[in-house]
Parts: structure tokens; sequence; C-alpha cells
């Protein structure tokens, strides 16, 4: 059967030229390219930490040099994945405030100050105690640190994006002070926004105490309450795996972590059935009444390479793009780390993120994975999986690891990641031609203009 690319091709392209056009899209996007370089770092300082700590617990050598070690990237991981929200707050409202600035209406608003009163803006909606969900004990001042990693990135989206939108708005009303000219531009800055900053703050500040009224701890209480804790009710069985990684991708290509904001819910109902496997397993050493545990479909098959099973796309970018293309290098930059479930150069430097292009396989591509290893499973043609392990194993290693050192949980792995390539093939075409095309028209303009100038 012939697969029609250009059938499909005008449509994505439309909606990418849409995306492109939207600033506050645009500024999404950029935001969380902006984050690469942390969840990178982070990713791979947990990794090695977990590594070093599993080698020192079975070796005992507890309070030696390597157990230093481990704390070293410990920390490297806290200080990077530990307050990714607050590095999402920054990284959204400059990207935002980046966008808005180039329109003449906005040209005295400053970016820096617009990107600072958004960290101001999240702090107003952030409880100023460590115990703040329990009123009936004594509060202890400081703030939780679910604040500040993957809990906090959606609403430091929001907030971020929201407080320089309001913050934009109210710079271009009458209620700013003006200093003459001859004032230093940074002085002028710093006063023409005080009124401004002040009622974005106030606004938060109410907002704040409306939430608190609904009987709500905080923004994120709110939107896990409405948004993430409906996936609950969702089930263990395949529709409800087929559902978490729709929501997870969904999530993931409008820039969000989606496994750590759905998983951080789900994994509560669904982990206690792996763990339950795993030690039946350990007990008898047979499959015998192992049942399916959801984690494993959505956590392993479904995500080879990392969301969106991208470990196909990579290899895929890999065989169809030539010598010197943009998305090779990409390719090249994301395949070892990709071997270890890390994809972030992958989502955001293709880019996955806001590219209708790539949303059909992003999201087809993981769930026909999970149905496949789900019914394979089922039928006893690949044992479950029953090990408990780090997670953060090389592909291959993983699955063996993971199967009780049995070989068909990784032949049901390679089988997937040679569908996975074929699955992504047709739409890595119709991004390849699309910039390539791109290219052409710029290079046709330059020409033009350059004829025009002589």
């Amino acid at each position: 059967m012939n697969f029609n690319v250009d059938a499909m091709q005008e449509p994505l392209l439309k909606a990418a030229t849409w995306v492109q056009g939207n600033s506050v899209l645009q500024a999404i996007k950029n935001a969380f390219v902006r984050t690469i370089p942390f969840t990178v770092i982070g990713s791979f300082s947990n990794l090695i930490s977990m590594q070093l700590n599993a080698l020192i617990a079975n070796q005992g050598w507890e309070g030696g040099f390597l157990e230093k070690v481990s704390n070293l990237f410990s920390n490297l991981g806290l200080a990077t994945l530990g307050i990714i929200g607050i590095i999402v707050v920054l990284s959204s409202a400059y990207s935002y405030a980046n966008e808005l600035s180039q329109r003449p209406e906005n040209k005295n608003m400053n970016k820096i100050i617009a990107t600072l009163l958004a960290l101001a803006a999240y702090f107003v909606m952030v409880p100023n105690n460590v115990n703040f969900s329990d009123p009936s004990v004594e509060a202890v001042e400081g703030f939780a640190p679910s604040f500040f990693n993957y809990e906090g990135m959606f609403t430091g989206l929001v907030i971020g994006m929201v407080s320089v939108y309001l913050f934009s708005l109210f710079s271009r009303t009458k209620l700013t002070i003006k200093m003459p000219d001859s004032v230093p531009q940074n002085v002028f800055d710093s006063f023409f926004a005080l009124i401004p900053m002040t009622g974005v703050l106030l606004i938060f500040g109410v907002v704040r105490i409306a939430i608190e009224a609904m009987g709500f701890a905080s923004l994120s209480e709110l939107v896990q309450t409405f948004l993430i804790t409906p996936l609950t009710s969702v089930g263990t069985g395949l529709p409800a795996i087929i559902v978490v990684i729709l929501a997870e991708q969904i999530l993931w290509f409008l820039g969000l972590h989606g496994f750590n904001i759905v998983w951080g819910v789900v994994g509560a109902f669904w982990l206690p059935l792996f763990l339950e496997n795993v030690s039946k397993f350990a007990e008898t050493q047979s499959f015998a009444g192992i049942t399916i545990a959801p984690n494993t479909m959505t956590n392993v098959y479904a995500m080879i390479g990392g969301s969106g099973a991208t470990f196909g796309l990579l290899i895929a970018m890999l065989i169809l793009t030539r010598k010197g293309d943009k998305e090779r290098e990409v390719a090249k930059l994301g395949l070892i780390p990709g071997c270890f479930g890390i994809n972030e150069p992958i989502i955001f430097g293709l880019p996955i993120v806001l590219n209708p292009i790539m949303l059909i396989p992003w999201i087809v591509v993981p769930i026909a994975n999970a149905v496949i290893a789900y019914i394979v499973t089922k039928i006893g043609w690949v044992v479950p999986l029953v090990v408990q392990n780090a997670g953060n194993e090389p592909i291959f290693i993983s699955t063996w690891v993971l199967g009780a050192f049995h070989l068909s949980p990784v032949v049901l792995t390679a089988v997937l990641v040679v569908l996975d390539v074929f699955l992504y093939a047709p739409f890595v075409m119709i991004h390849l031609r699309n910039e390539r095309e791109v290219q052409a028209e710029q290079v046709a303009e330059e020409n033009q203009t350059g004829e025009a100038i002589v």
C-alpha cells in the first residue's frame, strides 16, 4: 500500500504556519527550548547518582568516596530538575516578553523587569509555609519543594505568561510614571514599571485569596483537582493505558513534562500493582498469576527512547537526512541520550513541541507500541516485566532486566523499534521537505535583495 505523503502535507503545513505566527505558542516553545540544558544535565546527574547508590548499597560502601561522588551528582540534579518549575517561570516570562516587545505599542516594556515580575508573581501564589496542606498543625515557614520541581511547571508557565501579558497591558495605559528624556534608561524603566507592577501583583494576590476561599491550598492543587485527578478514574486496563498515554503526549506537545505531570498522580494507583508483581515473582520465581502492570506498558514499551518512543524517530532521521542537515545533527546529538530514555534534545531540537507535522506520530506511535505489547504479553508470547530496576539503563538492557533476564521482552522491544521507524518515516519526510522549501525561499529572497542593491 502506497502512503500518500502529499495528501497529508498541505493541512499539516497550514497548521504549522498558524503555529509559527502565534506569539503565545511561539513563546511557549521557546521557553521550553531554553530548559533543554537543565533537563539534560539533571537527567544524567540523577541517572549517575541512582546507579552509584545501587552500587554502594550492594557492596556496602557507605561513607566512602563513591558516596561523596553520588551526593555531588544528586546536588546537580536538585539544582536543575529540582528547580525546573522556577526555570519555566523565568523562561516563559522572558520568551513572551520578547514576543510582545516586538509590537510598537509595547516599546516601553522592559523585558528583564517583566521577567522578574513573573517570578515575584509566582511567589505571591505559593504558600509560604511548608506544611500548607494541613491547616491543623502549626505552620512552618518556608516553601515546599513541590512548587519548584516538575509539579510547578504548569502553574509556572501560566503565571509567567499571564503576568507578562498583564504587565504589557497596564504599561500601555496612562497609569505610568514617566520621567524626562534626560533620565538614564534604566531609571526611566524602573519608575515606568512601578504602577503596572503593583497592579499585576495585586491581581495575583487577590486570585490567591479567592483560591484559598474556595478551599484549595494553592493554584497547583486546584489544577490537579480539575485536570489531573480525573485521570485516576480511568482504571488499569488497556483503555486506561491509552488514555494516560494520550494525556502525556498532548501535554508534552504543549511543552509540558507530560510524564511527570500525569505519572505524579496515576503512579500512586498503578505502582502498587507493579510492586505486587515484583514481590510475587521474587517469592515464586514463576510468571503464573502475574498480571500486566499498566506502568510497564506506558513507561517501558510505549516510550522506547523516551516519551513518544523517539528512538525509532532518531533512527528514521539518521536514515532519511542528508549530511549537513540540521535534523541529522540533532539526531546524532540525541542518539546516546535516547538510549537512556533522555530525549529532550529531540523533543525541543527538531522540534516536536508545537510542531503539527509531528503531532500524529507523536500520539499514534506510543499508543501502537502499548497496544501491541499488551496483546502479546496477554496471550503469553512475551513474559511480563517483574523486576524493579533504576529505570535508566540502556533500552534493551532495561527490558532484559525488567523481564527477569528473559529475551522475549528484548525481542519485542526490537520489533517495536523497527515499527516505530516505519511509522515516523513519512512524517520525517514531510518535515524535511518543508524545511528545504523554506530554506530555498530564504535563499531566493536573499538573492533578489542582493540584485536589487546592485
